[in-house]
């Protein structure tokens, strides 16, 4: 059974961002994993549907974590994950394209441990046919 477009893309970006070297999960990790990290966040499907296939838009958010002293850091991986996700365009058998000019990015600071943090969000958005 083929997968649907979510689990697709979530799959994909996974791999691409693990195979450039970055420490990926599901879930945030437990307490004590060393920073940097990147948790993958909530996808959601915008379908429109056609008498032969499915099409739409996918968006997807993606968490980088990071500590105090790393804003740099945190925002070079940022830069790294978008560049790698940008560049995917065929999923198995249906073609995407990152919707470049509704993505973003921001850093934030994180105070919700007891140490500074800081958090890259990623908001992306691409269209598979």
């Amino acid at each position: 059974m083929m997968k649907q477009p979510d689990q697709q893309l979530f799959d994909e970006i996974f791999k691409r961002l693990t195979d450039i070297g970055l420490t990926v999960y599901d879930f945030l990790p437990p307490l004590g994993t060393k920073y940097p990290f990147v948790v993958m966040g909530d996808t959601h499907i915008m379908p429109r549907a056609t008498k032969t296939q499915l099409i739409g838009k996918c968006s997807t958010t993606i968490n980088v974590w990071g500590d105090g002293m790393d804003r740099k850091l945190i925002s070079d991986i940022v830069a790294r994950i978008m560049q790698a996700v940008s560049e995917i365009n065929q999923i198995e058998n249906r073609r995407w394209s990152m919707i470049i000019d509704d993505s973003d990015t921001e850093i934030l600071k994180d105070n919700s441990t007891n140490e500074n943090l800081y958090r890259g969000i990623l908001n992306m958005y691409f269209s598979f046919i």
